[in-house]
């Protein structure tokens, strides 16, 4: 397998290290729960289930740490009630001792590079005010004359505006389409929690993940992969930022509209036989490169779906290795539904698949939780009676991998 190269300067992941902190001893308990997707009933009723909240959706975990892995969003209807609810139980548990991380999944990624292929209307909806139609159409006015201004440029998208052209852009940018790309932003509500997540956490002796590790992918510590992760949103911002400053890409575009303009607007520049700015260059080179980062790679751990699919006899060698190395005895990951009923061990109890498809609507699943105390390990149920799993083989430990996050005391 190709490793995924580096894409930012090694000074930003350094610096983003530096927020981990180590804990000296892990939870007494943790709890993770899987994939959300705006399943906002279901989530309180998991939460509740496992004694984190009450009747009032407020704080009742103690001192526990319950882990989030990923995908808070899209989909679901209430994805902005779920995304409220979860940053409010940040802020209580930490005021009662308690812990909750919210990990990066691939749908957070997706909606702060403004890829919103999984945004409904319903969604957009809830962001909605009652200056959205205004919004909308200065949006339109200033999306035209960005259109214009790169007329002849031998691009497939061109500028159309009679009345149904006009109507089809309104459909595709629907109320609350332009407040929702703020409040993501790097300056948004939403956008600034999200760009605070982690993308892989070590908490006791387990990782926890939103879609797998791969045991080929070459990395040396936890510390490090998260650290790439996220210094490559963190880089994506500020390719975005400054391609929108010379005017390369509309500010609102979507990531694959933006991706297809600057591919074209790339051979135009090239083909013109003119001393083209390289800075300029340089950024819609990396642009369009993306899909090889760490963030976007079907290898990285946002989307690996290995430890839940492939055949077990394949990868158990490297998964011993890369948990001996990493000194880990588990992985609890999310991402992809094997069950819809039951969270699903693999590799000896190695490997914890928590999505249980959640969103019913959608999945046909339902809500559940992996809990972790004392060394036992207890699936919870939204509709069922708690099971009690088997433990980990355990492996052997290797030596130290460097700095791991037992626990997120810096976010409080």
């Amino acid at each position: 397998m190709r490793p995924t190269s580096r894409v930012f300067p090694t000074a930003v992941v350094v610096a983003l290290l530096l927020a981990l902190t180590v804990a000296a001893h892990a939870p007494a308990r943790v709890v993770a729960v899987g994939d959300v997707h705006g399943a906002f009933s279901e989530l309180v009723t998991i939460l509740q289930r496992t004694s984190l909240v009450d009747g009032n959706r407020r704080w009742v975990g103690g001192s526990a740490t319950l882990v989030q892995i990923g995908d808070v969003l899209d989909r679901g209807p209430r994805s902005r009630e779920c995304l409220d609810l979860v940053m409010d139980l940040e802020r209580q548990a930490a005021k009662a001792g308690g812990t909750l991380i919210p990990l990066l999944g691939n749908h957070e990624a997706l909606n702060v590079m403004g890829d919103l292929r999984y945004v409904t209307p319903e969604i957009y909806g809830t962001f909605a005010t009652a200056r959205s139609d205004k919004v909308r159409e200065q949006a339109y006015q200033t999306y035209t004359t960005f259109l214009a201004a790169h007329a002849g440029h031998g691009h497939t998208v061109v500028l159309a505006t009679d009345d149904a052209a006009r109507q089809k852009w309104m459909d595709e940018h629907p109320p609350g389409f332009f407040e929702y790309r703020d409040v993501f932003g790097p300056d948004g509500k939403y956008g600034r929690w999200i760009r605070r997540h982690h993308a892989v956490v070590q908490v006791g002796d387990g990782l926890f993940v939103h879609a797998g590790l791969n045991p080929a992918l070459e990395f040396g510590s936890v510390a490090e992969l998260d650290g790439r992760v996220r210094a490559e949103l963190a880089g994506f911002d500020a390719l975005w930022q400054a391609l929108a400053r010379k005017k390369v890409v509309w500010r609102y575009m979507k990531l694959a509209e933006a991706i297809q303009h600057v591919g074209e607007e790339l051979k135009w520049m090239l083909a013109q036989g003119q001393p083209a700015d390289p800075a300029v260059v340089r950024d819609m080179q990396k642009l369009l490169d993306y899909r090889n980062w760490m963030a976007a790679s079907s290898d990285g751990p946002l989307w690996y779906r290995g430890l839940a699919r492939d055949p077990e006899e394949e990868l158990t060698p490297g998964l011993n290795a890369m948990l001996a190395r990493l000194n880990a005895q588990y992985i609890v990951v999310g991402h992809t539904v094997l069950s819809k009923s039951d969270i699903t061990p693999r590799f000896a109890n190695r490997v914890f698949a928590i999505d249980t498809g959640m969103l019913k609507q959608v999945y046909q699943g339902r809500a559940s939780a992996l809990e972790i105390r004392d060394g036992r390990f207890t699936a919870f149920y939204a509709d069922g009676t708690p099971t009690v799993l088997q433990a980990p083989v355990r492996v052997q430990a290797g030596p130290p991998a460097g700095v791991e996050l037992a626990r997120v005391a810096a976010w409080r």
